[in-house]
């Protein structure tokens, strides 16, 4: 079984979301969710963790972020009639940590906006996972925030997109401190919670572009 690869990343297929990442002369094809898919760039160096999946004896790998993202995505395969494709759409959608403080929260109708996850899916979701979910070491902090939550805090879906686009730009080679400003700006003049992670890194990245370009200008 492959649980982590680090190489080159030599194509991409949107219809699929899988790409094709090159480790030590074998190329490997992986399914990403969708998040993580648009933020990587072809002949970009990659590092994913992987999760072997079997069925029938075919063997496919599915990649990810993280350790913890990857742990995630089994612990949603552990749901009766949830298969890959709808536990990616749906860390796709959330991220892995904004839909573990949903189920905490018995948040199904949130959930529920995930391509192809239904109203009765994501009830079930939040009926298996809960007890689940409040064993997972890695979300103790998000336990500790239900609890103490404060009116001030920046909510969720908008965290976890500035966080997901952050993500994103890294992926694409920039560095946090040329696009730290451009971010901040962007999230204070969008709503957040409105806007699609597409769109919102379509208009970032123009944002990015035109403030590099006047920079070459001005100097």
């Amino acid at each position: 079984m492959i649980g982590f690869l680090r190489g080159k990343l030599l194509s991409k297929n949107p219809e699929t979301l899988q790409c094709v990442v090159l480790a030590q002369d074998v190329g490997y094809e992986l399914t990403l969710h969708k998040k993580l898919f648009l933020s990587l760039t072809p002949d970009a160096d990659v590092s994913l963790f992987v999760h072997t999946h079997m069925k029938e004896s075919v063997f496919a790998f599915y990649g990810f972020n993280s350790e913890e993202e990857k742990q995630f995505f089994r612990v949603l395969l552990s749901v009766s009639g949830l298969g890959p494709k709808s536990a990616l759409s749906l860390l796709g959608e959330h991220g892995a940590q904004p839909l573990a403080q949903l189920i905490l929260q018995k948040n199904a109708a949130e959930i529920s906006r995930a391509p192809g996850i239904g109203k009765k899916t994501a009830e079930r979701i939040v009926l298996e996972l809960r007890a689940k979910v409040e064993k997972l070491a890695w979300l103790s902090k998000i336990q500790d925030s239900l609890s103490v939550g404060t009116e001030n805090e920046e909510p969720s879906l908008s965290q976890s997109l500035r966080e997901d686009l952050s993500l994103a730009l890294v992926h694409l080679g920039y560095q946090p401190n040329q696009f730290k400003q451009t971010l901040d700006s962007f999230c204070e003049k969008e709503d957040l919670e409105k806007v699609s992670f597409e769109a919102a890194l379509k208009r970032l990245l123009a944002d990015l572009s035109g403030r590099i370009a006047g920079k070459h200008l001005s100097n």
